[in-house]
């Protein structure tokens, strides 16, 4: 599929290639001001409390983007701020992409405390983006909130149906991993609705900062590392504790959690069942469905249920050693192109046309670039 784009030149940021291919941003931020969203807030109750500090409660933060800066500021606008649906089309023709899949950026409400408070944010940005981006056919990714199921299904059933929802969008952390049967409502309603989760990393979540350790002090530390971790515990937890055998038409996707782990989960989580599989049969799913084993070998869910976005892409620079990396992360199954836009760590589609191993691979760019998305995301 052709880019329907317009090439801009030279305001473009790409090389001229990019316009000629089709091209799914699965990350594209929108940011509402908090005045726009106050209107969408339904209960007076909660209204009254997110007056003075809207979605923001006061406890401390650990860390802070901040500190990383040389101007002394997070980066999370360096590329402007999207309000409307304009924004994002104007933001998307300097980046040659054709099909943003945009979200309203909560991403600092799993760190706060008040459910209450929580949810009445979360209801207001979505419906937020289905006044400005849904009714304007923009593929968006509507929230759903993790520390609330039942607030979650209440959300699917609000939305789940409405045309240009693409996606659903939740966030990941180590508390309370993904593959808990608390969430097997929220599974199956994704299952009946043809609708992918995405996960987004967040920054901290309450009550605490960080399991991993509260002594990482440095950004590289925190979004480097930090993030990839829980990634990847998230997705050991969904596929040993047999969510896809329950839920074999759910489709997961993490985004800011890294890629390049998944050569060492696929072997490792393999080898380690192979050694040990008879503790299965006792986790909660498979005890109740009376089966002893998984269905599969564990890495053929990590094939067919999940998926990882690419930004911050950090390829190897020579092209043998990317090549084998791409390979051996089942890169053309499992990779989607993001951007992050508009954060100081916007990557832009630029590498497909820069690097040998994609532009040496036209099926494995395009399923990067459009074809995994497309294939999952409801559109």
């Amino acid at each position: 599929m052709g880019s329907s784009i317009q090439r801009l030149d030279p305001d473009t940021e790409v090389p001229e290639e990019a316009f000629d291919v089709d091209v799914v941003d699965m990350d594209f931020h929108v940011n509402p001001l908090e005045e726009d969203l106050r209107p969408y807030v339904e209960d007076d109750r909660a209204l009254d409390r997110l007056s003075t500090e809207f979605g923001m409660w006061p406890i401390p933060d650990k860390w802070d983007a901040a500190y990383a800066i040389a101007e002394g500021n997070e980066g999370l606008f360096t590329q402007g701020r999207a309000e409307v649906a304009e924004d994002v089309r104007e933001a998307c023709e300097k980046f040659a992409i054709d099909t943003p899949i945009v979200n309203c950026a909560l991403n600092m409400l799993p760190h706060q405390h008040h459910p209450v408070l929580k949810n009445a944010v979360l209801e207001a940005g979505n419906s937020y983006m289905l006044d400005n981006f849904v009714d304007e056919g923009v593929p968006t990714a509507l929230s759903i909130a993790k520390w609330d199921v039942d607030a979650a299904l209440e959300e699917l059933d609000r939305w789940g149906d409405e045309s240009d929802v693409a996606a659903v969008y939740s966030w990941f952390d180590p508390r309370e991993p993904w593959g808990i049967e608390e969430f097997d409502p929220v599974f199956e309603k994704l299952e009946d609705l043809g609708l992918p989760l995405i996960l987004h990393g967040s920054l901290a979540f309450w009550p605490q900062h960080s399991y991993i350790g509260d002594e990482m002090l440095t950004w590289t530390e925190v979004l480097g590392f930090d993030w990839p971790i829980h990634g990847m515990v998230n997705t050991v937890n969904m596929i040993m504790r047999g969510v896809f055998d329950r839920y074999p038409d759910l489709n997961v996707v993490f985004q800011e959690a890294g890629h390049w782990w998944l050569p060492f989960v696929r072997y490792r989580m393999d080898e380690f069942y192979e050694m040990h599989p008879e503790d299965v049969k006792i986790t909660p799913r498979k005890f109740e469905d009376g089966e002893q084993y998984l269905e599969k070998a564990p890495s053929e869910y990590l094939r067919e249920n999940i998926y990882v976005c690419t930004q911050p892409m950090a390829l190897p620079r020579r092209a043998g050693e990317a090549k084998s990396l791409l390979n051996l992360s089942m890169a053309e199954d499992t990779f989607m192109y993001s951007s992050d836009w508009p954060h100081q760590t916007l990557d832009p589609p630029t590498w497909f046309f820069t690097s040998r191993a994609f532009r040496d691979d036209e099926d494995l760019r395009d399923a990067v670039l459009h074809r995994n998305a497309r294939d999952i995301l409801r559109l």
